[in-house]
């Protein structure tokens, strides 16, 4: 009855709003000597709670992103070694915001056509 595209966005709201909590974070110890700024990758959580299986041999098998990973710039050029850059977090943290309302909208429209479709209209 139901695509799996709800469960899609809700894990991408929960991401958003984890997101979130940790660029304000970030943001929050923009001064605090030694902190290095935290990140959460999206194709990683989509992995943890979504099994993907290859199911047909003429499948393509899935890459191993932890093989050569991104390397995210952990060195710190300040002397007090705290690597975050308050202009990048906050267009990240920006950017978030955007993708968040973006997925609560898509998501909205979902529950609109479904309630359209038990009232009948």
């Amino acid at each position: 009855m139901f695509s799996r595209t709800v469960e899609f966005l809700t894990t991408a709201l929960d991401w958003a709003a984890e997101r979130q909590k940790i660029l304000t974070h970030n943001i929050a110890n923009v001064d605090t000597p030694g902190y290095k700024r935290m990140e959460l990758d999206f194709p990683q959580v989509l992995a943890e709670r979504l099994s993907l299986a290859r199911t047909h041999p003429l499948h393509l098998p899935g890459t191993d992103r932890t093989a050569g990973g991104a390397w995210h710039g952990r060195w710190s050029a300040r002397v007090d070694r705290n690597d975050v850059d308050l202009d990048v977090e906050s267009v990240r943290l920006a950017q978030n915001t955007l993708y968040y309302q973006s997925v609560a909208q898509r998501l909205t429209g979902k529950f609109q056509n479904l309630r359209k479709a038990i009232e009948g209209r």
